[in-house]
């Protein structure tokens, strides 16, 4: 990766910096006084933790971790709900301590053991919760690994005192963390996919890695120091690791959602500038925005606005909906939505409510994003066009250029962790073969219309695209959820969650039968059918009461047995 030279007002030397160690530095430097981390106190206040506490911090949890512990150089997971605490653990190890790995707190504790012998984790730093299934499952006899919680478990190291160490140790004059050597190309965090299908791999990604992406992203992508986010995805995934890392980058400052029950409170309370999530979650927002227009009796007037939209300002858009931007804290001026396939008609109405859609495509190989729309020039019905620096093929296109979308880049990981013949799979000539479906428009921007895995073929050779029919059953809003495939005697099936709250919406019921819902259901099934071809028509309806098992940014894991029952 080039390094461009750049210079603020001040003519401060703004150098891209070449790890994650540079990055804090660079930012502490430029904002040091300014909100690197929001909280809510226990009185209702605001406080926050500066980019000078965050460098600082980060410095001494890095000592403590190489001094006190003798974690120089090691793989240390760190698990726990999003929070600060995790942020600076990400920080400390990347920046000279060791190596990161970032572990889903829902790992059951066979998976959980099973990632610590692989990897060869000696430390984790977590939050209470995990802490208790470390200690309950005697991961931590087994395996001799250190446990730093956040909390003053018995039988864990106290994050707090860890970092009043290495202060402590440091003011002894111990520098090792400072001058720590940091190879662009050496692995910064090692990742454990949760994949839609087969089993997780260990995907290494370098400094270069990570910093050529956030880079990349940023250029298009556009985040400053007046901009705040709001965190709601797990951070052990990398999009949303990217996220925070873009927000350090540029100087903004990154808030913690509670939870998605807490989502609303959330917005009022931080008013976010921009909320980074992903389809499924959106797409509930916008249901809900929705249903209230409808009660409201507004849907006809929302209907012509929405004709007449691209002729109003932005400004004048948010007054309009002023609504929609109360639910969101009211400063909400961007999304940015990735991870699966969002529906056409949900960032259309987004972008008329006055809140730009910025809708991107990538995967954790690619630290993970490789195509993206900008602040713009956005495309409601594409992913966009690739980052700089970003080289794109179709292989093997269809009749229609449909084929499999090959990345090139510096974001490419180095492969995947004692796996060899899995690296060598995906990884040929120097493109990585994502596994994903997509062809290019004549504008330049790509569209994705599957996973190569999920494809079903016809008994007369018809490709059938799973996501495709997905997406128009997932129009009608009586549906909340669907998964459709082919069971063994070809038949095509489709696995739905009714949204029964919709259900009793229109028919003006509040108490539904078995039937009411059954039947809401199957006309909306006959009503997609009708719009498709034959032989992509559902044959066979199985209703759901209950949640589909989903990897953690909300993808269905479509190889669970339990998720066709």
């Amino acid at each position: 990766m080039a390094i461009v030279i750049r210079t603020d007002e001040s003519g401060v030397n703004m150098n891209i910096p070449r790890n994650l160690r540079e990055l804090l530095t660079a930012s502490e430097k430029k904002y040091g006084d300014r909100p690197a981390f929001v909280a809510k106190d226990d009185d209702g206040s605001e406080s926050c933790i500066t980019y000078s506490r965050l460098k600082k911090d980060a410095e001494s949890l890095g000592t403590a971790l190489i001094y006190s512990l003798g974690l120089k150089g090691k793989k240390v997971a760190v698990m726990g709900e999003n929070s600060y605490f995790w942020c600076l653990s990400y920080l400390a190890l990347t920046g000279g301590a060791g190596i990161a790995v970032p572990v889903d707190r829902e790992t059951p504790a066979e998976e959980l053991r099973n990632i610590i012998d692989f990897a060869g984790i000696e430390g984790v730093i977590c939050d209470g919760k995990s802490a208790v299934k470390l200690l309950s499952e005697a991961l931590y006899t087994e395996n001799d690994i250190r446990i730093i919680c956040t909390e003053n478990v018995k039988g864990t190291l106290f994050f707090d005192d860890l970092l009043r160490k290495g202060e402590n140790l440091i003011a002894e004059g111990k520098r090792d963390y400072f001058s720590a050597e940091i190879q662009e190309d050496s692995m910064a965090v090692l990742l454990f996919t949760s994949g839609t299908t087969g089993m997780s791999k260990g995907v290494m990604l370098s400094h270069r890695n990570l910093i050529s992406d956030l880079v990349a992203v940023s250029e298009k992508v556009k985040i400053d120091e007046n901009d705040r986010t709001l965190s709601v995805l797990p951070l052990h995934h990398t999009y949303e690791a990217i996220s925070f890392l873009m927000v350090i980058y540029s100087g903004g400052s990154v808030a913690f959602s509670e939870s998605l029950r807490t989502l609303k409170e959330d917005f009022a309370f931080y008013r976010p500038t921009a909320f980074v999530t992903v389809p499924l979650l959106l797409e509930k927002i916008h249901k809900r925005i929705m249903g209230v227009i409808e009660e409201q009796g507004k849907r006809k007037k929302v209907q012509f606005f929405s004709v007449i939209s691209s002729a109003v300002s932005e400004e004048k858009r948010r007054k309009i909906f002023s609504d929609v931007h109360s639910f969101f804290g009211g400063r909400l001026n961007k999304i940015v939505v990735g991870a699966a396939a969002l529906q056409k008609e949900v960032a259309e109405d987004f972008i008329m409510f006055g809140i730009p859609v910025i809708i991107g495509y990538g995967l954790t190989e690619c630290s993970p994003i490789v195509i993206c729309n900008s602040t713009e020039n956005i495309t409601p019905d594409s992913i966009g066009k690739p980052l700089d620096g970003v080289e794109i093929k179709i292989e093997s296109p269809d009749e229609k250029g449909i084929g499999e979308i090959c990345v090139k880049g510096p974001m490419v990981m180095l492969g995947y962790f004692k796996n060899r013949a899995a690296t060598d799979e995906v990884l040929k000539d120097g493109f990585l073969h994502t596994g994903d479906l997509g062809y290019r428009d004549k504008n330049g921007n790509y569209h994705i219309t599957g996973r190569k895995k999920n494809v079903i073929v016809t008994k007369n050779g018809k490709n059938i695209y799973p996501e495709e029919i997905e997406y128009y059953l997932l129009r009608n809003s009586v549906i909340a959820d669907v998964m459709v495939y082919a069971e063994d005697d070809s038949i095509l099936s489709a696995q739905i969650i009714p949204d029964t709250a919709e259900i009793e919406r229109k028919l003006k019921k509040s108490a539904l039968t078995d039937q009411d819902i059954h039947k809401a259901v199957i006309e909306a099934v006959r009503s997609t059918n009708r719009k498709l071809p034959s032989y992509k028509s559902i044959k066979k309806v199985n209703l759901r009461n209950r949640d589909f098992i989903r990897t953690s940014t909300k993808k269905i894991k479509r190889d669970e047995k339990e998720n066709k029952e």
